[in-house]
C-alpha cells in the first residue's frame, strides 16, 4: 500500500509540471469526488469546512470535474511514544481534479505532514484549501 500510494503521489507531483499558472476551474463547477479508500469521505468533508465553491455530485455522469486522492496514515510507533512522547500520526495525500470532458489535470496537490494530531482530516484540509486557491469566477 505504501509503495502505491508514494507512486500515486509523485504522479500527482510530477503532475504540476506544464500546469499553467493561470488555470482556473469555474466557481460552483460541479465535482465528483472518486472512491479512495475512506479518503473520500475526508475530502468531502473538507470541501464544505474550507468553503470550496464547487458542488459535489454522487453521479460522476453530472460531474464536469473529478477529483481523485491517496492517502497514506502512518500511526506513531511505540519507539516514537516512548522516546519522544509523540502520539500524532504521520500522513502522505495527494489529489487530482480532472476534466472529465477532456481527461486533463487541471490541478493537483500532495501534502506531507508529520505529528499531525487529526491525520487525515488535517490532510485532506490541506487539500482543499490549496484546490481553494484555482477555484474562482469564469
Amino acid at each position: 500500500m505504501r509503495i502505491a500510494v508514494t507512486v500515486f503521489i509523485l504522479s500527482v507531483a510530477s503532475s504540476f509540471i506544464g500546469l499553467a499558472e493561470d488555470r482556473t476551474v469555474a466557481s460552483g463547477s460541479k465535482v465528483f469526488v472518486e472512491a479512495a479508500d475512506g479518503f473520500d469521505t475526508y475530502l468531502d468533508a473538507a470541501l464544505r469546512k474550507k468553503h470550496v465553491p464547487l458542488v459535489v455530485v454522487t453521479d460522476k455522469e453530472k460531474a464536469d470535474y473529478a477529483l481523485e486522492g491517496v492517502s497514506d496514515h502512518v500511526k506513531a510507533g511505540w519507539a516514537k511514544i516512548v522516546f519522544t512522547g509523540q502520539v500524532h500520526s504521520d500522513e502522505q495525500a495527494g489529489i487530482r481534479l480532472i476534466n472529465i470532458q477532456t481527461g486533463e489535470v487541471v490541478f493537483a496537490y500532495a501534502v506531507n505532514k508529520k505529528n499531525s494530531l487529526h491525520g487525515r482530516q488535517t490532510a485532506a484540509e490541506a487539500c482543499a484549501k490549496h484546490l481553494k486557491e484555482v477555484v474562482g469566477q469564469q
